[in-house]
């Protein structure tokens, strides 16, 4: 696959990050937080720009994973325990899947983020603003104790081949297949080379995609679907391992991430994710698409199904996304996504 972003960090961490173990000192509670720059010289905004710099704020600069695990490293040996992340989404999913590796033996930082990409929804879903003050802002929040936290489960998924190749496991907020990766195509190609970003490129994506299904004879096959067999919670798949699908969403955000829309319904719990799957053929596409709108997605109809796991497993042989970047599923084995929890996210009040 030749698919990538300018916001992510392509090489893979050499393994001997896999099993190495540190213990360091943990900071005492009443101790202010101690924040540390993951910046992305890679990311949309900050190509050609300098990286931040603060006054007693570490900040590191990586351009591969590999520099990535060792900058991390370092800031958790200068015991930081906000990590502050220049970047898109992209970035933030490479942090969010170096943590585990640096961070060992100690417990993993709160995030924080400084958008930067061309998407930026976990930035929006916690509140974190595309300002030139907003770091700032942020240590004055910080000084203050005025930080906000936003609680959001982190999903896990193993032994993936990402798109330069290298198996690797990748921890995320967002997962789309079927549709979803199809439509993430457009947006990467066709609607990226406009120059639209943000909330402009998903509009526009969102029209390309549903031109492709109403006015181009559905090049994509999407409404027809694909067989992908489904586990909740360890729960048999009703429909069969050869369900046919059209899309699938997991998300750990809480927020508005279509046309400032959320697509799921129903209860979550802190630790759960949040999916919704599209049973194939698909009819009542313009009927789902006005539920939307109207802010009650439940009312899309019997194929649109959403709710609320710590475990999905998927049987399936399709490439999906995982917070903007395209992977690959090793050929025979399903793609299990695990939730890692609530992870602490803050931004400035």
């Amino acid at each position: 696959m030749t698919t990538t972003l300018d916001d992510s960090f392509f090489a893979p961490a050499p393994s001997r990050f896999d099993t190495d173990v540190f213990v360091r000192p943990k900071r005492r509670p009443s101790e202010a937080p101690k924040l540390g720059v993951v910046y992305n010289p890679r990311a949309t905004a900050n190509v050609g720009r300098a990286p931040l710099r603060a006054i007693g704020t570490p900040c590191v600069a990586p351009t591969t994973h590999a520099e990535l695990v060792d900058a991390l490293r370092e800031l958790a040996d200068r015991e930081v325990d906000t990590v502050v992340v220049s970047g898109g989404d992209g970035t933030v999913r490479d942090v969010l899947s170096a943590i585990p590796s640096a961070y060992a033996g100690m417990p993993e930082p709160a995030i924080a983020v400084l958008p930067a990409g061309r998407t930026d929804l976990i930035a929006g879903d916690i509140g974190a603003q595309a300002r030139e003050d907003e770091l700032a802002r942020l240590l004055a929040a910080t000084r203050d104790r005025t930080l906000r936290t936003h609680l959001r489960p982190v999903f896990r998924i193993e032994d993936v081949i990402a798109p330069n190749g290298e198996v690797r496991t990748v921890r995320g907020m967002l997962f789309g297949a079927l549709a979803f990766e199809v439509a993430t195509r457009i947006g990467q190609g066709e609607i990226h080379a406009t120059g639209a970003s943000h909330g402009k490129a998903v509009t526009m994506t969102v029209l390309k995609t549903l031109e492709n299904l109403f006015l181009r004879g559905d090049p994509d096959a999407l409404r027809r679907g694909r067989p992908v067999g489904m586990r909740v919670n360890g729960r048999p798949d009703v429909a069969g391992p050869d369900a046919m699908r059209s899309l699938l969403l997991v998300s750990g955000l809480r927020g508005d991430i279509v046309l400032d829309r959320s697509p799921f319904w129903g209860p979550a719990l802190p630790h759960e994710v949040r999916y919704l799957e599209v049973s194939a053929p698909t009819s009542g596409i313009v009927r789902a698409f006005g539920a939307l709108m109207a802010r009650r997605p439940w009312l899309a109809g019997d194929a649109w199904r959403s709710g609320a796991a710590s475990s999905i497993e998927l049987a399936m042989d399709r490439p999906f996304v995982v917070d903007g970047e395209i992977f690959e599923p090793q050929a025979g084995r399903p793609v299990r996504l695990v939730s890692d929890g609530p992870t602490r996210f803050v931004a400035p009040a």
